[in-house]
């Protein structure tokens, strides 16, 4: 994962009480949060910035060099 990877972010991916319905929403990576390891901050598609473990992360479309 790298910032500019589009991904999908899906809360509570593996939880039988949070998110019971699998919703998801897709979003652009940031920048990596130093704690917990493996976290990032992520811009969804509404404009809202979510701090997100590597489990709940999906990517969907790398970024390309430039």
């Amino acid at each position: 994962m790298k910032p500019g990877d589009l991904v999908k972010w899906t809360f509570a991916k593996t939880s039988p009480n949070f998110n019971i319905e699998n919703k998801f929403y897709m979003g652009i990576l940031l920048h990596p949060e130093k704690l917990p390891e493996n976290s990032w901050s992520i811009l969804l598609s509404d404009g809202k910035i979510v701090h997100a473990d590597e489990t709940e992360i999906e990517v969907v479309r790398e970024s390309e060099d430039r």
